[in-house]
């Protein structure tokens, strides 16, 4: 490595940390659940109640889950060292493709290596320079990502906005191919998306429609089958991507569902498909348990919801703004200048709870946010520990702003 860009490397990490944007990692204990004791710094911590893990219905320590990996693993072993196309493809793979496209109402699903995989391999093999990708402006970036690589021309339009994808419909009729391309549950605001009226433009432009629902499958809809579903258009997507690292019991892998002609496609050319190693057995079977564990209706939906309501009213009772309709367990809780969040975030911690900013540039400057993601495995206890601890932080920021208004009085 070249000493000047060693340099540059340890002066733009040096300016992270002096600006408080440097990322730790945390380490965590993991025998309590949602109300794990914490570790900071290999140092044990104080216990916490978490609000960062995506374990919406708790499935990561449910026993089912847990003995499901335990038998894959005495009968398949622990990886197969190859692709899916080559020698990497188990009878296991199949079932849980069966199994999805049962639960999802989907005529074809693949499995890839995670929804990130899923995401950045979905567009290359479909779109080129002669096509336009129209995204929605809070795409994951995964997504944002894989437009790119195809090479399509990539537009942006405004959430929420129909008028603006449509005039984007409107002014893009030279494409030979189009798609419009959102999340069901949008991460940095907890926004659900209105599938229908993408759906109804959609179809009046002939553009195909892409829903990338990691956060929406397993809570949203029936039995947890996902924004689509909620929406009443599963029918009317045309490629559904989605994850089990999340609501689906925390493991890793993801998949790409929809119409036959699409997902036999890439099975033939997504290269993150093609030249990946195949998804561990274990990973495979805990997916298959947790869809189980919805389909027959015993997951804790009633009870994560009742938990999402519970805190959602208790913020909006305290005065917080909270984005989102509060339909989905990831609340966002609108703050201000980072050097509030930084106050706030800090003082939660202390207070026992858990949780992340979000600061430009993934959300506008001077909008920062703090995210609560809700679990069934929080009790009501803890979410009254929670609205507490909220409420202190208004005295904190107050600190905050007042030392804000100080420092700019001296400029």
């Amino acid at each position: 490595m070249s000493q000047a860009l060693r340099d540059l490397l340890r002066s733009e990490t040096d300016r992270l940390k002096d600006a408080g944007l440097y990322k730790r990692e945390v380490v965590f204990s993991r025998s309590g659940g949602m109300a794990a004791g914490g570790m900071v710094d290999g140092k044990m911590g104080q216990p916490v109640v978490n609000y960062t893990t995506h374990d919406f219905l708790g499935l990561s320590v449910d026993p089912q889950l847990q003995q499901a990996a335990i038998e894959a693993v005495a009968k398949y072993g622990v990886g197969l060292s190859s692709q899916r196309v080559m020698c990497g493809t188990l009878p296991i793979h199949k079932e849980l493709e069966e199994w999805l496209r049962g639960f999802l109402k989907v005529p074809d699903v693949i499995l890839y290596g995670s929804g990130y995989h899923a995401n950045i391999g979905i567009f290359a093999p479909l779109f080129g320079a002669k096509d336009c990708i129209i995204c929605d402006g809070g795409v994951h970036p995964s997504l944002a990502e894989g437009a790119r690589l195809s090479g399509a021309k990539l537009v942006t339009f405004r959430s929420d906005d129909p008028d603006d994808l449509e005039d984007i419909l409107r002014r893009s009729r030279w494409a030979r191919f189009r798609a419009v391309v959102t999340n069901g549950v949008h991460p940095f605001t907890g926004r659900i998306s209105d599938l229908n009226s993408i759906c109804d433009l959609a179809e009046k432009y002939d553009a195909i429609v892409v829903v990338d629902d990691a956060l929406g499958i397993g809570v949203l809809g029936d039995r947890g089958r996902g924004s689509a579903d909620q929406a009443g258009v599963i029918d009317r997507v045309h490629i559904i991507t989605g994850t089990f690292s999340k609501a689906l019991g925390g493991a890793t892998g993801g998949f790409a569902a929809g119409q036959t002609e699409i997902i036999e496609w890439l099975r033939q050319k997504s290269s993150p498909y093609m030249f990946s190693a195949a998804l561990p057995p274990a990973m495979c079977a805990v997916a298959m348990a947790a869809l189980q564990i919805l389909e027959s209706g015993e997951a804790p939906l009633p009870g994560l919801r009742e938990n999402v309501k519970m805190l959602w009213d208790g913020l909006i009772e305290r005065e917080f703004r909270v984005l989102g309709a509060g339909e989905h367990p990831l609340l966002i809780v609108e703050i201000g200048p980072y050097e509030i969040l930084r106050e706030a975030v800090n003082h939660l911690y202390d207070s026992g709870i858990y949780c992340h900013g979000l600061c430009y540039p993934v959300v506008p400057e001077g909008e920062a946010r703090i995210r609560l993601m809700v679990s069934a495995l929080h009790s009501a206890d803890h979410i009254q520990q929670t609205l507490k601890a909220f409420e202190s932080t208004k005295q904190v920021a107050s600190f905050a702003v007042d030392a804000l208004d100080a420092l700019s009085g001296l400029v």
